[in-house]
């Protein structure tokens, strides 16, 4: 197989102490960045939850915010660009919300999650209002995990609607590596093959999920061949920063 230099962009991850299930300290997140950008990351993206179960509350900001810009200097030391944004759920309080105070650093796109099965959502009506108030917002909107999602488990015509909108898709590179069960692995292959997915993401959370794109890269280049394992794991797909 035909080996390339590799700049991977992680935009989802939990790699800046926030309070949410993230990374606890910048010592912990300092090691799993180092190795990431080890492993051929050159931009991360840090995505602390913002939702019912972990509102932002202003100390929350503060505190990531904080975090953050410790552990961006400390970054650029080893050739990592880590940038801050937020994974927003599909609930009612951000359609208060102006989206720009929550986009992925200086990417004009905001990262809104599917919801999750623990959630007991039935419908997805409040993340087409939200993708709709983000796009309102002159933002892209970038849909996170959809394969961990019952609904799309039942009809991955769900996602195909949403690309027709022009909305970009997220897929856990977990999901792709079988270790977040059989069926996410199975809904996140689909949609890879049916040209659904737009960008491969860690959503990392620790040590025992971490933030290293490398080996998922291998995997997609296997099955999909080394163009598109690249324009899903490199960024190819976003829209261009704001300068």
């Amino acid at each position: 197989m035909e080996v390339r230099d590799q700049t991977y962009v992680d935009t989802h991850s939990h790699m800046v102490p926030s309070g949410d299930d993230g990374v606890k300290s910048r010592v912990e997140a300092l090691d799993l960045l180092r190795e990431a950008a080890e492993r051929g990351t050159a931009v991360q993206y840090a995505t602390p939850h913002a939702n019912a179960l972990f509102p932002l509350t202003p100390e929350r900001r503060r505190v990531a915010e904080e975090n953050h810009a410790e552990l961006a200097e400390e970054c650029a030391a080893f050739g990592l660009d880590l940038q801050l944004g937020f994974e927003l759920a599909g609930e009612p309080w951000l359609l208060d919300e102006d989206p720009r105070d929550y986009r992925l650093g200086s990417l004009p796109v905001c990262l809104l999650e599917f919801p999750l099965p623990y959630t007991d959502t039935t419908t997805l009506d409040l993340v087409t209002a939200c993708g709709e108030h983000i796009e309102a917002a002159g933002l892209a909107v970038l849909l996170a995990h959809p394969e961990r999602c019952r609904m799309v488990h039942r009809d991955l015509d769900v996602v195909r609607a949403y690309k027709e909108r022009g909305w970009l898709t997220q897929i856990n590179s977990t999901s792709l590596l079988g270790r977040d069960g059989t069926t996410n692995e199975h809904v996140g292959w689909e949609l890879v093959l049916s040209g659904l997915a737009d960008v491969v993401a860690t959503d990392s959370h620790r040590a025992q999920r971490p933030p290293f794109l490398d080996e998922v890269h291998d995997a997609l280049a296997r099955r999909v061949g080394l163009d598109e394992a690249d324009r899903l794991t490199c960024g190819v797909a976003l829209p261009a920063a704001v300068p």
